[in-house]
């Protein structure tokens, strides 16, 4: 896992180019809060990208903050919570998760409304 080239000594996230778009991928079981490095990390990683020169921005973590799974409901309501406004402002492109094993598309959300 490339976490050193991407600004941090942990695997548990960490981000890479792949020739167009920037890929980003989040720690659902560690810190995310305001106050945490994973934050930091990635307020710091998102303003080093130009979409002009990088045009797509994908984020990836394993618990999906929105699915109709009901075992799963609300899972990573606190993770979304701390990092949705982050992804917006980055105007991330393409959000994948797991965890639910099921595949389930989305619109368009933030704040918890779609588009």
């Amino acid at each position: 896992m490339p976490s050193e080239e991407s600004g941090y000594s942990s695997n548990l996230y960490y981000s890479f180019e792949v020739i167009a778009p920037h890929v980003v991928v989040l720690g659902s079981y560690t810190n995310y809060d305001e106050n945490s490095d994973q934050y930091d990390w990635l307020q710091a990683s998102f303003s080093t990208i130009s979409h002009n020169i990088t045009p797509w921005l994908l984020a990836l973590f394993h618990v999906p903050w929105l699915n109709n799974n009901h075992a799963h409901q609300g899972a990573s309501h606190k993770l979304m919570e701390a990092m949705d406004l982050l992804l917006y402002v980055a105007s991330v492109d393409i959000v994948f998760a797991g965890h639910v094993h099921a595949y389930e598309p989305l619109k368009c959300v933030y704040n918890g409304k779609s588009d």
